[in-house]
């Protein structure tokens, strides 16, 4: 389930990248986090970057499969995201496009 996480969590990075966003804050909800994007005007005062906002990671297109760099480190940013898909958490983007 968590390979699936992080497949479709690279799909929503780039997605969000490519609507313009750099960075997304967790937010507490119930068990599962809520990852919400963010562009760097949007981040608050006083937010601790890589405690309360994560940047996106820079991912090319993979050449094969999602993992856009299967030999690049994954970042905090991909986790926490991977995580929260794995547990169930889907982004409101897609609900409203499917």
């Amino acid at each position: 389930m968590i390979v699936e996480g992080f497949d479709n969590a690279w799909h929503i990075l780039q997605h969000w990248s490519a609507r313009g966003y750099t960075y997304f804050a967790v937010e507490p909800q119930d068990r599962v986090p809520f990852p919400r994007p963010l562009r760097l005007s949007d981040i608050p005062a006083g937010a601790i970057i890589g405690a309360d906002v994560f940047p996106l990671p820079a991912l090319e297109p993979p050449a094969v499969g999602d993992n856009p760099n299967p030999a690049r480190a994954l970042t905090a940013a991909e986790i926490l995201l991977a995580t929260a898909i794995a547990e169930g958490w889907e982004p409101a983007e897609s609900k409203d496009e499917g």
